[in-house]
């Protein structure tokens, strides 16, 4: 049995792209944007941010098998089962954000203005 089959193609549901590292409260207001959608994540590993959106490949069939594995993207070729998601456990995110509840706690922390303390 294959593999895939055992994890129902997890690296078949989902894709993720690095973004820019957002800086500034302004910066964040793309991030705020992308997590109030359903099926979208925002992580950062490795000090590198990357928007995580759940979308099932078209070519996954209902055996959790590629349709078009012959002609597969390089990036599905390259993709080794020691990194695989069944597998991987810990993925090292240093912060991960699946809603606006999350990154909001996340931003009043780090913008929190510093109090001056009174000079004596």
């Amino acid at each position: 049995m294959s593999p895939c089959r055992k994890c129902e193609s997890k690296c078949c549901r989902y894709f993720a792209l690095q973004i820019d590292t957002p800086r500034s409260k302004n910066d964040f207001e793309n991030v705020r944007w992308y997590v109030a959608h359903k099926g979208v994540k925002v992580y950062v590993k490795n000090s590198k941010w990357y928007l995580d959106i759940a979308n099932r490949c078209r070519y996954l069939d209902k055996d959790h098998m590629c349709k078009i594995y012959d002609k597969r993207p390089l990036i599905c070729r390259e993709h080794s089962p020691e990194e695989c998601e069944r597998v991987a456990g810990d993925y090292g995110f240093s912060h991960i954000f699946h809603n606006l509840k999350e990154l909001d706690k996340y931003l009043e922390k780090r913008f929190r203005k510093k109090r001056s303390t009174p000079k004596s």
